[in-house]
């Protein structure tokens, strides 16, 4: 792999193939701006800072690219519904054939981060939660209710007892 110092590594992650063929391969970095996946997270969960790092390796019919991207993430905590920041990191490999004219790593990055997105959020192991019959947060507060049974039906039982 040759290196090219002046390489300009493009800001929409597409990259020309004719580029990468000539340089033999390319290992680059950079630092992404958040801006640019806003619309991956569903709300409230915010990408706060990202960066992205590839190495490209020109085959005679591909052209492999295997990047790294980590970063930090602002989300919403599953139990106690507060906004905190957590840290992630995931790799991707992809073939593209030589044949085509550039190298779309701005859609791979995306569905990277897509697939990020945790189903449950949790700030802290300890975290106990909001209160199901009065709302507070009990990690800040500790309330008298009562917790409701175990059983969702339990307040029908005495509907159907003759």
């Amino acid at each position: 792999m040759k290196n090219y110092q002046n390489y300009e590594i493009p800001q929409d992650l597409i990259f020309n193939t004719r580029d990468i063929i000539d340089m033999e391969g390319l290992r680059c970095s950079l630092v992404l701006n958040p801006a640019d996946f806003a619309d991956i997270l569903r709300p409230p969960a915010a990408i706060k800072s990202a960066q992205l790092k590839l190495h490209f390796f020109a085959m005679p019919k591909e052209i492999l690219v295997q990047g790294e991207i980590g970063g930090k993430i602002n989300v919403q905590c599953s139990r106690c519904l507060k906004m905190f920041v957590s840290k992630f990191s995931d790799d991707f490999t992809q073939l593209f054939p030589i044949k085509d004219e550039i190298i779309d790593i701005m859609y791979t990055t995306k569905q990277t981060l897509a697939l990020l997105e945790n189903i449950q959020n949790i700030c802290a192991a300890g975290c106990k939660g909001l209160c199901g019959v009065c709302g507070c947060d009990r990690n800040e507060t500790q309330c008298s209710c009562r917790p409701a049974a175990a059983n969702p039906f339990a307040c029908l039982k005495d509907k159907f007892i003759k």
